[in-house]
């Protein structure tokens, strides 16, 4: 006997299948172990391994391509069900199998159906396609660092003053467990749209909206709002009021942070507050911060809409 993919694992968010099945692919690249390995007590033949063990939501997994919202996917998360395709995986509704490459007409175990699903990710690794799309995604950020740094400039030469301020935008872990990519673009699209008609935003400048996915935290937004400073002053006021809109948005499903409130260095070095057009310092504290905002942390979307960004700009006067 050996340890089953079982089928009765909890049901998993969204957010969470799309980042397990990117690191069941990362652990596959990094590791040289299979999924099923023999098992030193010969009552036994396999004995699960880390792999294994990610594919307990294997279900769950192939069901976020079930093909009824068009979605774009990570690379890696298409490597992963590319690779499913190729080996013809299926469930006969006991166990996960696939037909043998060897002998016609036969089956593979469970176990060998797995650790044949590994060594075809390994392999279609290699290819072209995955290493383009992997590349392309490094490129991206570099550049959207680049064009971050040239919008702060830009925004800060403008205006005599400017108050820049942090924050971050969550949604409830009650909330999480049904939420999809698809209503958290759907609330920023609402966030974005109230500057024009919330009076809170009658003298905002520009704004940066920044789609992130964690593993604990499951979609979020960054986002960084940029008010002209000749005109408002009072920082923690505005922030309060722009998280208040953010529950209201989520009716009641979000929460907020204001990251300013948590920065412990050199006052010099924060990137929020109040800052001059003379002050180089802070203006370059400014565009290290918002820099940071679409580095690639390891916290990019896995799962979006067809054609959506997940970042997006706005110098608005």
């Amino acid at each position: 006997m050996y340890s089953a993919i079982t089928t009765s694992s909890p049901a998993l968010s969204q957010a969470e299948v799309s980042y397990l099945i990117d690191q069941f692919v990362d652990d596959v690249l990094r590791y040289k172990t299979l999924a099923f390995i023999p098992h030193p007590d010969t009552t036994k033949p396999y004995r699960m391994t880390v792999l294994g063990i990610d594919l307990q939501y294997l279900n769950q997994m192939i069901a976020l391509f079930d093909g009824r919202v068009d979605y774009d996917y990570s690379e890696k998360l298409e490597l992963f069900i590319n690779a499913c395709h190729d080996i013809r995986l299926e469930y006969d509704g006991y166990r996960h199998t696939c037909p043998d490459p060897v002998q016609d007409g036969c089956y593979l175990s469970e176990p060998e159906t797995m650790n044949l699903l590994v060594m075809r990710i390994r392999e279609m690794s290699k290819e072209a396609d995955y290493r383009r799309r992997s590349a392309d995604r490094r490129y991206r950020a570099k550049r959207q660092a680049e064009d971050i740094q040239a919008f702060v400039h830009r925004l800060t030469e403008r205006y005599s003053k400017v108050l820049v301020l942090r924050i971050n935008l969550y949604y409830r872990e009650i909330a999480r467990q049904r939420l999809t990519i698809e209503q958290v673009y759907a609330d920023m699209d609402r966030l974005v749209a109230a500057r024009r008609t919330n009076p809170l935003f009658k003298y905002l400048v520009g704004h940066i909206v920044r789609i992130e996915q964690g593993q604990d935290q499951g979609f979020h937004l960054h986002t960084a709002f940029f008010f002209n400073g000749s005109h408002v002053f009072r920082q923690s006021s505005i922030a309060e009021r722009i998280g208040e809109l953010w529950v209201d948005i989520t009716q009641n499903r979000g929460y907020w942070h204001d990251s300013s409130r948590e920065f412990n260095g050199d006052d010099d070095l924060r990137g929020t507050g109040m800052f001059g057009r003379s002050d180089i310092q802070g203006r370059q504290a400014i565009a290290n911060l918002m820099t940071y905002l679409v580095k690639d942390k390891g916290q990019h979307l896995r799962i979006k809409p067809a054609g959506a960004r997940a970042l997006r700009t706005s110098l608005i006067r």
